[in-house]
């Protein structure tokens, strides 16, 4: 039980059993096939449980055992009926754990002040969605997942009540399930780009501040040191920019985004940082759609390859990175509701969630709950009768979300856990 649980000096724990009259083997198999949900009842069961579910390593054993769950985390608007927000910590309180984030449903209160958001949880294992209770979400704040070291930052936003920029970080231990506030941003933003590069580092970038005007400042947190560094500022100011990073190259992308003076029209140009050299590199040719809004993409890994996705025009296409050129892709015969809701939708977000699954978000209230589609790669015989090249079939399916999940995900990331 060495490689699983952490070191306890009491030493009775030393003799314990996980579960009395089972291996230890046995009875961790069971432990790993313990859904997500449930693991903030099992820690209060011992305090042998509770090391051994808050260790990495037995999230690890999870994946390897191909028993985690997919979950996808979803910055959206609590609606209809959000909840009154609890308390902020006061700046004493920085380093204070904020509490449990036990997956509830959200209560249907009715509160008359302004829109709030919250993070949920949609699980594409049962098709289970949550909410992350008792913790304010800015409103238009920005999620990222870093799965190496199993924790989710939300940064920047709105303050809900006073619709100002925030400098606001938040960081959930997904293994433990606490919150904590992190060091504030250097800079309050909102609307920017961001994406994890590495195992423990968030960049932002642009965005605007509180008077509206586009940003090129950059800055990078260290989410393990809880620190902030200035990064050089972009050539041009890059508002509502589409922040990404390519595992492969290391750097941090940020996608078209305008500027002060051209609100609204998108630049056909991305700025690419290197950490190696710390300089930004403009790279043209890559957004030729100046009124459509980058966020509504994807980077889609299938055999090695990537792939950037968008939506525009009713289809479906695909960035060409070589050629850099967009192309419309086949996915065979698309639904009508699909059809449906990139028409009745002004934004439709791509994620992809592994395993050859893209997840579609729209905003299901404008088009009578249907807003949730999961669109999954089949492999097929080249034998059979298949719509796509290469032996390829797509499956569209739709996702049942209760009301109060209808919202347009401002933010979504995902981690198999």
């Amino acid at each position: 039980m060495a490689d699983y649980c952490t070191t306890n000096p009491m030493e009775f724990l030393q003799f314990e059993q996980l579960i009395p009259g089972l291996p230890d083997d046995l009875a961790l198999e069971c432990l790993l096939r313990v859904p997500i949900t449930s693991h903030p009842s099992i820690r209060l069961v011992s305090h042998l449980w509770k090391s051994t579910v808050s260790n990495p390593s037995f999230f690890s054993n999870r994946r390897r055992g191909l028993l985690a769950e997919n979950h996808v985390f979803l910055i959206q608007p609590l609606s209809p009926l959000p909840l009154p927000p609890p308390p902020l910590l006061s700046s004493e309180d920085k380093d204070a754990v904020i509490g449990d984030t036990d997956m509830i449903d959200v209560k249907e209160t009715v509160h008359s002040g302004p829109l709030l958001y919250n993070l949920n949880v949609f699980n594409t294992n049962n098709e289970e969605w949550r909410c992350l209770a008792g913790i304010t979400i800015p409103t238009f704040s920005q999620c990222v997942v870093l799965p190496t070291i199993g924790k989710l930052v939300v940064l920047g936003g709105w303050d809900p009540a006073t619709l100002e920029p925030v400098s606001r970080v938040l960081v959930l231990d997904l293994a433990v399930g606490t919150w904590k506030e992190g060091s504030p941003m250097p800079t309050a933003r909102s609307f920017f780009a961001c994406a994890a590069v590495g195992p423990s580092t968030v960049y932002v970038a642009g965005g605007h501040d509180g008077q509206k005007n586009a940003l090129r400042s950059a800055e990078a947190y260290d989410v393990v040191a809880d620190e902030w560094k200035a990064l050089p500022p972009m050539a041009v100011e890059r508002d509502e920019s589409y922040g990404l990073s390519l595992t492969e190259d290391g750097k941090f992308w940020v996608i078209s985004g305008y500027g002060t003076e051209s609100q609204g029209r998108f630049k056909p140009d991305a700025e690419v940082f290197n950490p190696e050299s710390n300089t930004w590199e403009i790279v043209t040719g890559v957004w030729p759609y100046p009124g459509n809004n980058p966020k509504s993409t994807a980077i889609v890994i299938v055999e090695g390859q990537r792939r950037w996705w968008y939506i525009v025009g009713g289809e479906i296409k695909e960035f060409q990175w070589e050629d850099k050129i967009w192309k419309g892709i086949n996915l065979g015969s698309i639904p009508k509701r699909v059809t449906e809701l990139w028409s009745s939708s002004s934004s439709v977000s791509l994620l992809d969630v592994g395993n050859g699954k893209i997840f579609l978000m729209g905003n299901g209230e404008n088009c009578g709950g249907e807003g949730m589609i999961i669109l999954e790669r089949e492999n097929v015989d080249n034998n059979n009768n298949n719509t796509n090249k290469g032996g390829v079939n797509w499956r569209w399916q739709h996702v049942h979300a209760p009301p109060r999940f209808l919202g347009f995900p401002f933010s979504a990331s995902h981690l198999l856990i």
